[in-house]
């Protein structure tokens, strides 16, 4: 029987880093505001990462994140996202976050992931 995880357009790579992760309302200004997590990767992929979360964070919040690609590049690879999960798994909080490669550094991103592929 086919898995969720054998359709993915992009398949995932297990790896753990250490990413600054900013929540921003639906709507700005309001009450809730913006407000910053540090949290690390469970997975990546071209189009999203999984990250482990110390609290629920809602589906369809926008979202920056702050992180490094590699240990031969120290500079920081700044990418907008979008929630598109949070649950447990395997006992931990998971949120899925579906990237938006168009804005920011997500082009240095896909090019990190064809650079790891050739």
């Amino acid at each position: 029987m086919a898995t969720a995880k054998d359709k993915r357009r992009y398949p995932r790579t297990a790896r753990e880093v250490a990413l600054a992760l900013i929540l921003r309302p639906r709507i700005p200004g309001s009450p809730e505001g913006s407000r910053g997590l540090h949290v690390s990767t469970r997975d990546i992929s071209l189009a999203g990462i999984s990250v482990l979360l110390p609290e629920p964070i809602r589906p369809d919040t926008d979202v920056e994140l702050s992180l490094v690609l590699s240990e031969d590049d120290d500079r920081l690879c700044h990418l907008h996202g979008t929630v598109a999960w949070c649950g447990h798994t395997d006992g931990q909080l998971l949120a899925g976050i579906a990237l938006d490669l168009a804005r920011a550094d997500g082009g240095r991103w896909a090019r990190s992931f064809s650079e790891s592929s050739s």
